[in-house]
């Protein structure tokens, strides 16, 4: 059945082919993995889900909604390290077979499916990958183990705790604006203690964190480079809380700040709350001030000047926007 499952992976208009991107991701899944690696098979999916799975066979997905809620090189080798330490541990075959004992043939070939793709949605998706969650006691021996797969391969291992602290932040800010849990949250209801104790286990083994911690620049480039789909997918949830958290830490670690001005604009654009507009309009010109905006920062402050009725500051920036398309 995993077959089939790949199958439909491969020819999944939610998959993403960038070459840059996917050799990116490749690169650390490798380096993690080890000689594990040519087991694996690696399929980035465009989903701006927090989420990232491997089954018994080998077949790993990574939504892209983990990509961007990273802060470097070594989170997303945390991510990946605790899957691969599911694998090699024979947790996805443990659970494939209990998933297999409950469900029917069909049921468990599209349980499987959205939980992969994101099909469905990702609340539906959210609530399936929370009916195959690990047991604790796998989750534990992931987490510690993964840690020491980030260590072997060179990488941080204070970023296997760091990732769940960022995650937990988001949760936070979302929680203030009464917005709807993620995966995340209804898949690790235990998180602050899970975050303690790896913590406290990593700081133990490996000493204590640098003081400073600087995002790596093959990070940074793949991030600059891939941000406007990547931030698009996110302003599309409607889930401003948790966009700003994000906005917010993307440019503390140095994203292209055109960019991260722009996603202000199009979030408060979006939300549209009174004093949003000018917001949006503030952002939107501070995006081209700083150089190398997006065109469509033109386009967009171009429509709010419309809506505005300042015509002549609309055709200039619609202009501008046709001369940089």
């Amino acid at each position: 059945e995993f077959e089939e499952i790949e199958l439909q992976l491969k020819k999944s208009a939610l998959l993403v082919e960038d070459v840059y991107l996917n050799d990116y991701i490749r690169g650390i899944v490798c380096r993690v993995a080890g000689p594990y690696c040519a087991d694996f098979r690696v399929y980035i999916m465009r989903n701006p889900g927090f989420n990232a799975s491997m089954t018994a066979t080998g077949m790993m997905q990574i939504w892209t909604g983990l990509i961007t809620r990273a802060s470097s090189s070594d989170e997303i080798a945390a991510v990946v390290g605790h899957e691969i330490a599911h694998y090699t541990r024979l947790h996805s075959l443990q659970r494939l077979r209990d998933m297999k004992k409950k469900s029917a043939t069909g049921a468990w070939f599209d349980l499987i499916l959205i939980a992969a793709t994101g099909y469905g949605g990702v609340g539906q998706a959210a609530a399936i990958i929370s009916m195959l969650s690990f047991s604790r006691e796998q989750e534990t021996e992931a987490d510690l183990l993964g840690a020491r797969l980030l260590a072997q391969a060179q990488y941080d291992p204070h970023a296997s705790y760091r990732v769940w602290q960022k995650l937990i932040a988001e949760e936070k800010a979302a929680v203030v604006k009464r917005e709807e849990p993620t995966a995340f949250s209804r898949t690790h209801p235990e998180a602050e203690v899970r975050m303690q104790y790896l913590k406290s286990w990593v700081t133990a083994r490996y000493g204590e964190p640098d003081v400073e911690i600087v995002a790596d620049k093959p990070f940074i480039d793949m991030l600059n480079a891939n941000y406007l789909f990547l931030m698009e997918d996110q302003i599309e949830t409607n889930r401003f809380g948790r966009t700003r958290e994000m906005l917010v830490r993307h440019a503390e670690i140095g994203v292209e700040p055109s960019l991260v001005r722009y996603f202000y604009g199009e979030m408060f654009r979006q939300r549209g709350e009174p004093g949003d507009e000018d917001m949006a309009m503030e952002a939107y010109r501070h995006s081209i001030e700083g150089g190398n905006p997006p065109p469509q920062a033109y386009k967009n402050l171009g429509y709010l000047h419309l809506k505005k009725d300042v015509l002549d500051k609309a055709r200039h920036n619609f202009r501008r926007y046709l001369e940089l398309e």
